[in-house]
């Protein structure tokens, strides 16, 4: 069971050993007793019921404790509807208020027996495989301000096993007699031009500090690739661009002096391996990188996500002031960032300017096997163009393109392709977590695993919207899957 403690709140979590999504019961701190729990999936929806009995729970009649369900899997989370469990006056503000409220509201009647029967379903998603259902306890008092909180994971969410699919199907549910779904892939828009700009991986810093620590993180590899690019181009570099940041936590101005800091550390590093270079060294910095925060939050599942996007976006609010208000007005959905994405965040990004040589196919071939971090991913997919899609020699091009550049959409989508056609859905839902919801091929790829597990209805909406985006495989697809549906009439 992975510890998301990790992640969240990592002094006051309890970890609890479980090894399926049922669990007979916990008792969490404050002596509330859950019982019964559940967290399943079911066709396209996540099902979590539980029983809080409270009988053993006493709250003052200013007071009320508010018990969250979240479903995790460590990087990307939403929160269920609270059971806010009140005093007598706090339950009669309430009521008078009058304020609607998805949460439920529980009286709470001193040393007398309560229980309460949570049921609660969501749209399922594919990061909900594995994923972790942890209880969220804070006691309030006036304003709702939180003057206390614990958590607990009370239940795990194991990836279901996918029944095999039949000789040369690729999905699972799909009879052979039917056909097998089309692949969309995804392969770079110029196989012609070479990008002039090369961004190599960022190199990370721990928190208040401009440092270079190679153990940090990935920074070995970050540091290693660095070296490699500047010595394999160090005769025709136009130009290094270092952009440092801070992440938001931090009181602003001394965020500035860190980024830049971090930036300086970067250069000086450079200058000192290669001193020829350093004349052509530019530094910039920002105290944070609201950009990347907001791409985090629009490739996610977080709670509220979009109004902590609207509070980055408001001009009115001083840049200085925005991460002070995120934490006041969502305070779990900031934690989960502060523990999980802000460490991402205090980074010095590299941008090398050189003019590529172009390859032959046949130096691209004899390069991908020994060294393809010397490649573009245009450089890669123009020697998979000479292998029939599908085709031993194509899926291992395609693992070695998303080995090479794991953050790239297109290789990530592509690298899910192969893991379905290989029958391996777990993984390809892997590959597909985070991409662009309006990605044509990851639309036409979700298509197909939806499909794989059942769920015809989420399908044809992916394949009806991946074909609107021009996607000739999703057009096919929709023809088999209606094919299938009425098969199974």
């Amino acid at each position: 069971m992975k510890n998301l403690a990790k992640y969240i709140f990592a002094a006051c979590a309890i970890m609890l050993s479980i090894n399926h999504s049922q669990a007979q019961g916990v008792t969490t701190e404050n002596g509330v007793g859950v019982n019964n729990i559940n967290m399943q999936q079911a066709a396209s929806r996540l099902n979590v019921d539980m029983i809080f009995d409270i009988s053993d729970l006493k709250v003052r009649s200013n007071r009320s404790l508010k018990i969250t369900p979240v479903v995790s899997n460590g990087s990307e989370m939403i929160q269920l509807p609270s059971v806010i469990v009140e005093g007598r006056r706090r339950n009669m503000m309430y009521r008078r208020s009058e304020i609607p409220s998805s949460d439920f509201h529980i009286r709470r009647h001193n040393h007398k027996e309560q229980i309460f029967e949570y049921d609660y379903d969501i749209a399922f998603e594919s990061w909900m495989n594995n994923s972790e259902l942890i209880l969220r306890e804070e006691w309030c008092e006036c304003h709702n301000e939180p003057i206390s909180e614990e958590f607990i994971a009370i239940a795990e969410l194991s990836q279901p096993q996918q029944t095999q699919p039949a000789a040369n199907t690729a999905g699972a549910t799909t009879p052979a007699t039917v056909g097998k779904p089309k692949m969309a892939y995804a392969l770079s828009p110029s196989k012609d031009e070479l990008a002039a700009t090369q961004n190599i991986s960022g190199i990370h810093f721990r928190v208040n500090s401009s440092t270079i620590e190679p153990s940090f993180m990935n920074n070995a590899q970050a540091i290693a690739a660095m070296h490699e690019m500047l010595a394999a181009h160090s005769n025709d570099i136009n130009a290094i661009h270092l952009m440092g940041y801070a992440s938001p936590e931090g009181p602003y101005n001394f965020n500035k002096e860190l980024a830049a800091k971090r930036a300086e550390a970067i250069k000086n590093h450079i200058a000192t391996q290669m001193p020829a270079l350093a004349g052509k060294i530019a530094t910039d910095s920002a105290p944070t990188n609201w950009e990347a925060l907001k791409k985090m939050l629009n490739d996610s599942y977080i709670s509220n996500y979009l109004k902590i996007i609207a509070i980055i976006d408001d001009n009115t609010i001083k840049p200085a002031d925005k991460n002070n208000e995120i934490r006041r007005q969502y305070p779990v959905e900031y934690q989960f960032m502060l523990d999980s994405w802000y460490p991402k965040l205090r980074v010095t990004d590299i941008t090398i300017d050189s003019p590529t040589q172009k390859k032959s196919v046949e130096q691209i071939k004899q390069a991908i096997r020994t060294n393809p971090s010397d490649l573009s991913l245009d450089d890669i997919y123009l020697v998979a163009l000479t292998y029939e899609k599908g085709s031993k020699e194509w899926n291992e091009i395609m693992i070695i393109a998303v080995q090479t550049y794991p953050q790239s959409p297109e290789a990530r989508v592509n690298a899910a392709n192969v893991a379905m056609a290989n029958g391996d859905y777990t993984q390809a839902a892997n590959y597909l977590q985070g991409l662009p919801a309006d990605m044509p091929e990851a639309m036409n790829s979700r298509g197909i695993l939806a499909m794989s597990q059942g769920d015809y209805t989420k399908a044809m909406t992916l394949f009806q919207q991946a074909e609107k985006a021009g996607v000739s495989e999703a057009s096919y697809n929709i023809t088999l899957l209606k094919e299938l549906m009425s098969l199974a009439k």
